[in-house]
């Protein structure tokens, strides 16, 4: 029995296993180390708080002072009664939300004895799901919290409806350099809807066309077909390509089952809240958050959707030439288990970032080493579309392309040579 045990272990136990082991941990480590910055930088701005004072009264001046008293940083912009132009206050300061106490806010609240106006104003720069956490809680919400604590301590009035709702606000947000008058929070789910859908289609694409590659490619060594395949007359590039069509035919059948079937089960979803749910309310929502992103210029147009469509393709067909390549270099179907270990590591690493977090807005070094994967750019293509970051765009594009230049080039090479067969005979004669 424990020899058994011993030759079965030594069979799965290989050099291969463990360095995929090893190089899991590291790929595992580098997120965590990514996310820990990511969510740091989070909560250190937590204690930050940015206001804009047009109102500029004694109960404004005294509402500062409070949250200053209660821990908070508040930095303070007095721009004039009639300003606007909030986007350009936030650009000016750097500034990722803010809330906004209106011209005659204090009037409001003491005089007429109504919820005065409050504006929360947001930068939108990514639909990642941290920049969504970042905004569960604004600046205008602990101002109005703050502002309701200071009604009941000077016991001013007595509306108890005037006292636990003392503000009004309204949502602004700012992106590419424009404001609506809209809800980032709804901005944010309301894109990452689909730029969070794109990456999981694409990680699940990729890694079953490269499994069902590199496995085709395996059973046809083991049954010695492609030895006899490439002693044919046939032309060995014409091979290679043959293999490539046929395995980018099964990636289209692959993403169309995937893309209905998710169409299907987003339709359910709606169907199914129907009963609970106000329809023509949900179509003026639907209608005023569309507006707000045109205004905002994040829409993507049709030429916009093309170039994206052509960003999958290329990753596909990376993936597909590589596993070609991979599937080659292995000797028996056990190899095949290890081999599209390289693309499980270089996809999964982009993935899991660009599903959390916004690659576009990590630390310098860790950008220029998810770069070098070409299917990194393929996850930020919607995101460098939507803020308007088009060298970016442009220059993953052109690196998915002589990527793949080059690694077809390596590829029609390799099938060109004996290099197949030398290495097939080298390891059964080592048997």
């Amino acid at each position: 029995m424990m020899h058994l045990l011993r030759k079965e272990l030594g069979e799965l136990i290989t050099k291969q296993m463990l360095l995929g082991l090893a190089a899991m941990f590291l790929v595992i480590v580098m997120i965590g180390m990514v996310m820990t910055s990511a969510v740091s930088d989070t909560i250190l701005t937590g204690g930050e708080l940015s206001i804009i004072d047009l109102d500029e009264t004694a109960f404004t001046e005294k509402l500062i002072a409070a949250l200053e008293d209660d821990g908070y940083t508040v930095r303070v912009e007095k721009p004039g009664a009639d300003t606007t132009d909030f986007a350009s206050i936030m650009e000016k300061n750097g500034w990722k939300e803010a809330a906004v106490i209106t011209n005659g806010f204090t009037s409001q609240l003491l005089e007429e004895q109504v919820a005065g106006d409050l504006y929360t104003v947001s930068v939108l720069s990514s639909t990642s799901a941290l920049n969504a956490v970042s905004m569960s809680e604004s600046s205008a919400d602990i101002a109005a919290a703050k502002i309701r604590s200071l009604l009941m301590e000077e016991a001013l009035g007595s509306d108890a409806q005037r006292l636990s709702k003392p503000a009004q606000i309204t949502p602004y947000t700012v992106a590419n350099g424009k404001q609506a008058q809209a809800d980032s929070y709804v901005l944010v789910n309301s894109l990452s809807l689909f730029d969070r859908l794109m990456p999981l289609v694409l990680f699940m694409l990729v890694m079953l066309t490269s499994q069902t590659i590199i496995t085709a490619l395996a059973a046809e060594k083991t049954d010695k077909t492609l030895e006899a395949l490439l002693s044919s007359p046939v032309p060995r590039s014409s091979v290679l390509i043959a293999k490539m069509l046929a395995a980018l035919i099964v990636a289209v059948l692959y993403a169309l089952v995937y893309g209905i079937g998710f169409g299907i089960a987003m339709m359910m979803t709606v169907s199914g809240s129907g009963d609970s749910m106000d329809l023509s309310s949900a179509l003026t929502d639907m209608a005023q958050t569309n507006e707000a992103m045109i205004t905002l210029g994040l829409q993507i147009d049709a030429m916009g959707w093309v170039m994206t469509v052509l960003h999958l393709i290329l990753t596909i067909c990376i993936s597909l030439v590589a596993s070609l390549v991979l599937g080659a270099l292995i000797q028996d179907a056990k190899g095949a288990q290890t081999a599209s270990l390289p693309i499980l590591f270089t996809t999964m690493a982009p993935y899991i970032l660009s599903m959390v977090s916004d690659i576009r807005q990590l630390e310098l070094p860790v950008r220029v080493l998810l770069y070098l994967i070409p299917f990194t750019h393929t996850f930020t293509a919607t995101s460098c579309l939507r803020f308007h970051e088009m060298g970016l765009f442009w220059g993953g594009l052109a690196y998915q392309a002589v990527f793949l230049a080059v690694l077809s080039l390596i590829a029609l090479k390799l099938y060109r040579s004996d290099i197949l067969f030398i290495g097939y005979q080298f390891k059964r004669k080592k048997r």
